[in-house]
Protein backbone atom coordinates (compact mmCIF):
# COMPACT_ATOMS: atom_id res chain seq x y z
CA UNK A 1 0.00 0.00 0.00
CA UNK A 2 3.15 2.42 0.69
CA UNK A 3 4.32 1.60 -2.83
CA UNK A 4 1.67 2.56 -4.44
CA UNK A 5 0.73 6.02 -2.33
CA UNK A 6 4.47 6.66 -3.62
CA UNK A 7 3.13 5.58 -7.09
CA UNK A 8 0.46 7.89 -6.62
CA UNK A 9 2.49 10.76 -5.55
CA UNK A 10 4.79 11.07 -8.28
CA UNK A 11 2.17 10.69 -10.78
CA UNK A 12 0.67 13.92 -9.56
CA UNK A 13 3.97 15.66 -9.66
CA UNK A 14 4.57 14.95 -12.65
CA UNK A 15 0.97 15.94 -13.86
CA UNK A 16 1.34 18.87 -12.51
CA UNK A 17 4.49 19.77 -13.79
CA UNK A 18 3.37 19.47 -17.48
CA UNK A 19 0.19 21.49 -16.47
CA UNK A 20 2.71 24.15 -14.37
CA UNK A 21 5.27 24.37 -17.06
CA UNK A 22 2.62 24.78 -20.08
CA UNK A 23 -0.16 27.27 -17.94
CA UNK A 24 2.31 29.10 -15.55
CA UNK A 25 1.01 28.61 -11.93
CA UNK A 26 -2.16 31.25 -12.00
CA UNK A 27 -3.54 29.58 -15.05
CA UNK A 28 -3.09 26.42 -13.39
CA UNK A 29 -5.88 23.98 -12.30
CA UNK A 30 -6.04 21.54 -9.20
CA UNK A 31 -8.64 19.89 -12.00
CA UNK A 32 -6.64 20.08 -14.49
CA UNK A 33 -3.77 18.75 -12.59
CA UNK A 34 -5.92 16.03 -10.93
CA UNK A 35 -7.21 15.06 -14.39
CA UNK A 36 -4.12 14.53 -15.77
CA UNK A 37 -3.06 12.14 -12.90
CA UNK A 38 -5.90 10.10 -13.81
CA UNK A 39 -7.82 10.63 -10.19
CA UNK A 40 -10.26 12.47 -8.12
CA UNK A 41 -9.73 16.59 -6.77
CA UNK A 42 -10.52 14.80 -3.74
CA UNK A 43 -7.35 12.24 -3.92
CA UNK A 44 -5.18 15.30 -4.79
CA UNK A 45 -5.95 17.29 -1.93
CA UNK A 46 -5.65 13.76 0.08
CA UNK A 47 -1.82 14.57 -1.33
CA UNK A 48 -1.29 18.04 -1.58
CA UNK A 49 -3.41 20.64 0.67
CA UNK A 50 -3.37 23.38 -1.80
CA UNK A 51 -1.72 24.27 -5.39
CA UNK A 52 0.65 26.16 -3.83
CA UNK A 53 2.14 23.47 -1.68
CA UNK A 54 2.28 21.31 -5.26
CA UNK A 55 3.78 23.63 -6.88
CA UNK A 56 6.50 24.21 -4.40
CA UNK A 57 7.10 20.23 -4.66
CA UNK A 58 7.20 20.56 -8.45
CA UNK A 59 9.77 23.22 -8.18
CA UNK A 60 12.11 21.49 -5.54
CA UNK A 61 12.05 18.42 -8.11
CA UNK A 62 12.94 20.25 -11.23
CA UNK A 63 15.49 22.54 -9.31
CA UNK A 64 17.10 19.22 -8.15
CA UNK A 65 17.30 17.99 -11.58
CA UNK A 66 19.05 20.76 -12.60
CA UNK A 67 21.78 20.31 -9.92
CA UNK A 68 22.72 16.39 -11.96
CA UNK A 69 24.88 17.69 -14.50
CA UNK A 70 27.55 18.73 -11.50
CA UNK A 71 28.32 14.66 -10.91
CA UNK A 72 30.45 15.18 -14.01
CA UNK A 73 32.92 17.25 -11.47
CA UNK A 74 35.42 14.58 -10.84
CA UNK A 75 38.84 15.73 -9.04
CA UNK A 76 41.99 14.15 -10.52
CA UNK A 77 40.97 13.67 -14.09
CA UNK A 78 42.28 16.21 -17.07
CA UNK A 79 41.42 19.35 -15.60
CA UNK A 80 40.41 21.42 -19.33
CA UNK A 81 38.97 18.06 -19.93
CA UNK A 82 36.79 17.90 -17.07
CA UNK A 83 35.32 21.13 -17.10
CA UNK A 84 35.05 21.31 -21.11
CA UNK A 85 32.25 18.18 -20.07
CA UNK A 86 30.92 20.23 -17.56
CA UNK A 87 30.20 23.13 -19.59
CA UNK A 88 28.59 21.78 -21.98
CA UNK A 89 26.42 19.62 -20.19
CA UNK A 90 25.77 22.59 -18.32
CA UNK A 91 24.80 24.88 -20.82
CA UNK A 92 22.51 22.13 -22.79
CA UNK A 93 20.58 21.72 -19.09
CA UNK A 94 20.51 25.53 -18.97
CA UNK A 95 18.50 26.12 -22.07
CA UNK A 96 16.15 22.76 -22.08
CA UNK A 97 12.73 23.52 -22.47
CA UNK A 98 11.79 22.51 -18.62
CA UNK A 99 14.59 24.85 -17.18
CA UNK A 100 13.58 27.52 -19.44
CA UNK A 101 9.84 27.65 -18.55
CA UNK A 102 10.91 26.90 -15.05
CA UNK A 103 13.03 29.87 -14.87
CA UNK A 104 9.79 31.99 -16.82
CA UNK A 105 7.42 30.86 -13.92
CA UNK A 106 10.26 31.86 -11.05
CA UNK A 107 10.55 35.28 -12.99
CA UNK A 108 6.95 36.19 -13.16
CA UNK A 109 6.90 34.98 -9.26
CA UNK A 110 7.93 37.90 -7.40
CA UNK A 111 5.06 38.50 -5.30
CA UNK A 112 5.83 34.79 -3.84
CA UNK A 113 9.38 35.20 -2.67
CA UNK A 114 9.20 31.63 -1.62
CA UNK A 115 9.15 30.58 -4.61
CA UNK A 116 12.49 32.18 -6.09
CA UNK A 117 14.00 30.84 -2.67
CA UNK A 118 13.05 27.47 -3.07
CA UNK A 119 14.25 27.50 -7.02
CA UNK A 120 17.43 28.82 -5.56
CA UNK A 121 18.00 26.61 -2.73
CA UNK A 122 17.36 23.43 -4.18
CA UNK A 123 18.69 24.11 -7.20
CA UNK A 124 21.50 26.81 -8.31
CA UNK A 125 22.96 26.97 -4.41
CA UNK A 126 23.57 22.98 -4.37
CA UNK A 127 24.97 23.32 -8.15
CA UNK A 128 27.24 26.26 -7.04
CA UNK A 129 28.36 24.96 -4.00
CA UNK A 130 29.61 21.20 -6.13
CA UNK A 131 31.46 23.63 -8.00
CA UNK A 132 33.11 24.76 -5.18
CA UNK A 133 34.19 21.69 -3.44
CA UNK A 134 35.55 20.40 -7.29
CA UNK A 135 37.42 24.00 -7.01
CA UNK A 136 39.05 23.74 -3.74
CA UNK A 137 39.41 19.15 -4.25
CA UNK A 138 41.84 20.63 -7.49
CA UNK A 139 42.95 23.45 -5.56
CA UNK A 140 44.12 20.84 -2.59
CA UNK A 141 45.76 18.66 -5.46
CA UNK A 142 48.06 21.51 -7.05
CA UNK A 143 46.40 21.53 -9.84
CA UNK A 144 44.71 25.20 -9.36
CA UNK A 145 46.54 27.65 -7.72
CA UNK A 146 45.24 28.65 -4.23
CA UNK A 147 41.80 30.86 -4.07
CA UNK A 148 38.67 31.22 -2.98
CA UNK A 149 36.94 27.56 -3.92
CA UNK A 150 33.39 29.62 -4.28
CA UNK A 151 34.91 32.92 -5.85
CA UNK A 152 36.77 30.48 -8.62
CA UNK A 153 33.73 28.36 -8.99
CA UNK A 154 31.29 32.05 -9.15
CA UNK A 155 34.11 32.87 -12.20
CA UNK A 156 33.90 29.53 -13.87
CA UNK A 157 29.98 30.52 -13.93
CA UNK A 158 30.31 33.37 -15.26
CA UNK A 159 32.75 32.96 -17.83
CA UNK A 160 30.53 30.05 -18.89
CA UNK A 161 27.43 32.26 -19.02
CA UNK A 162 29.02 35.14 -20.89
CA UNK A 163 28.53 34.18 -24.32
CA UNK A 164 24.54 33.38 -23.30
CA UNK A 165 22.88 36.46 -21.35
CA UNK A 166 21.36 37.85 -23.84
CA UNK A 167 19.68 34.34 -25.46
CA UNK A 168 18.90 33.66 -21.61
CA UNK A 169 17.23 36.93 -20.88
CA UNK A 170 15.45 37.14 -24.44
CA UNK A 171 14.34 33.35 -25.44
CA UNK A 172 15.80 33.66 -28.57
CA UNK A 173 17.88 30.52 -28.03
CA UNK A 174 18.29 28.92 -31.47
CA UNK A 175 19.13 32.55 -32.36
CA UNK A 176 21.17 33.30 -30.34
CA UNK A 177 22.49 30.13 -28.71
CA UNK A 178 22.34 27.21 -30.92
CA UNK A 179 23.82 24.03 -29.40
CA UNK A 180 26.20 24.20 -32.45
CA UNK A 181 27.77 27.65 -30.81
CA UNK A 182 28.23 26.48 -27.78
CA UNK A 183 31.43 24.00 -27.52
CA UNK A 184 33.51 26.59 -28.71
CA UNK A 185 32.09 29.16 -26.13
CA UNK A 186 32.47 26.32 -23.22
CA UNK A 187 36.78 26.20 -24.63
CA UNK A 188 36.58 29.99 -24.25
CA UNK A 189 35.79 29.79 -20.84
CA UNK A 190 38.04 27.28 -19.53
CA UNK A 191 41.11 28.73 -21.69
CA UNK A 192 40.27 32.23 -19.61
CA UNK A 193 39.68 30.37 -16.64
CA UNK A 194 43.08 28.35 -16.19
CA UNK A 195 44.89 31.30 -17.34
CA UNK A 196 43.55 33.61 -14.24
CA UNK A 197 43.43 29.76 -11.80
CA UNK A 198 45.81 27.36 -13.41
CA UNK A 199 49.02 26.74 -11.18
CA UNK A 200 51.35 28.94 -11.31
Amino acid sequence: MRTKSESKRQAIIAAATEVFLERGYEAASMSEISTRAGGSKATLYNYFSSKEELFLEVMACLAGEMSKVYVKLVPGGDLAAVLQDFGEAYLDNLFSPELRALRAIVMGSGSRSEVGLLFYENGPKVGWGKLAEFMAAEMQAGRLREASPWTAAMHFHGLVHAECQVALITGLVDQLAPKESRPAWVASAVEVFLIAYGAR
